[in-house]
């Protein structure tokens, strides 16, 4: 976690091992000289004092969460926004802003502060209109999200563990997934299902970048291929034989005998890549199969699977590549407007720094 307003400090406590000797059964134990016996001791100790500062870390850092939660620095119609969530939301928009084991600059730090302040307001409106709507999460939705934590974090102490680290009780979490739903419902609800990009803008759009829209060709073969092998002759005799085998087979590349001479793939055919296959390939139809191709590496009997060649792509197959770059910003410019509608009637109270509940 970046440290940006307030430290809250997670406490990593580490298990060390401590190897302080070994016994053995029998007459012959070995001696531990009291360098050794010294030396172990010291080595305990100094676990010992490692544990005890990193649970005095850890007991800080849960005090100095606590304080936080108990200072209140905005109202939303009544309802409190503490520093602990800030500074949860100042670290989420920090990445925008400072890069990952950087500091964040004092102007840096008031910029990511607006900015995560006014997060947090407007999510508060926006889960007190989905209440308001009568928007509720079912028990059985978010007790389902807490299995989900449980198995991803994979065991019951790794879950508490979790919690404890989050200053969290499953309470909590249960109330914060509780939030985060309504939240996702009634956004989409205002926002993402009342945007709606107007047909004449993408028609426009696409006349203008038509030449961006042009499927490449699609030539796919099922390719017998023989290495040439120092002796040409015998290359081609056997790829003669392999053309005669495929022909008997009605035309089926698969029901070869695999005798180690050739392989049979799958390729896409490419002008720059396999210039001769290119060659014989554009004259064929799908379903046809050649005869015996030389190129560079050696010989070849494909057979058209597939055969499209380049075209423009249609309106409508390029509109989902063209929704993207107006949705965004509409959904943006709808965001904003329903801010505007539930800041209208509200009371937001932003209170001085050091408030307490």
């Amino acid at each position: 976690m970046r440290k940006i307003l307030i430290t809250l400090t997670v406490a990593f406590i580490m298990v060390v091992p401590v190897l302080t000797g070994q016994s053995f059964a029998g007459g012959n134990n070995a001696k531990i000289t009291a360098e050794e016996q010294k030396g172990g001791r010291a080595e305990v100790k100094a676990v010992e004092v490692q544990k005890a500062e990193e649970a005095k870390k850890a007991e800080e850092a849960r005090r100095s969460a606590e304080e936080a939660k108990k200072t209140i620095i905005a109202r939303v119609n009544g309802v409190d926004i503490n520093m602990f969530m800030l500074v949860r939301a100042m670290n989420k928009v920090a990445s925008k802003y400072v890069k990952e084991g950087e500091e964040a600059s004092p102007e840096t730090t008031v910029k990511i502060k607006r900015e995560a302040l006014e997060r947090l307001i407007f999510e508060e409106l926006a889960v007190q209109e989905a209440i308001r709507q009568g928007i509720n999460p079912t028990p059985e939705a978010i007790d389902k999200v807490v299995a989900q934590v449980r198995e991803n974090v994979g065991s019951e102490e790794a879950y508490r563990e979790y919690l404890d680290k989050a200053y969290l009780t499953e309470d909590t979490l249960k109330k914060l997934i509780e939030r985060s739903r309504r939240y996702e419902l009634i956004t989409a609800r205002e926002v993402y299902g009342k945007v709606n990009i107007d047909e004449m803008l993408l028609k426009n759009e696409y006349e203008k970048e038509k030449e961006k829209f042009i499927l490449p060709e699609n030539f796919v073969a099922e390719d017998v291929f023989l290495l040439q092998g120092k002796d040409e002759e015998a290359a081609q005799k056997k790829a003669d034989e392999v053309l005669k085998s495929i022909r008997k087979n009605n035309n089926d590349v698969w029901k070869l005998v695999q005798d180690g001479t050739f392989i049979v793939r799958k390729i896409n055919i490419k002008k720059e890549k396999h210039p001769e296959l290119y060659k014989a390939i554009t004259g064929m139809k799908t379903g046809d199969l050649s005869s015996v191709i030389k190129d560079k590496d050696g010989f070849h009997i494909i057979k058209v699977t597939k055969k499209e060649p380049s075209r423009q792509l249609t309106f409508e197959e390029a509109k989902s590549v063209l929704e993207p770059k107006f949705l965004v910003p509409a959904q943006e410019q709808r965001k904003e407007e329903w801010e505007k509608q539930l800041r209208k009637n509200a009371n937001i109270e932003v209170l001085p720094e050091g408030t307490k509940n």
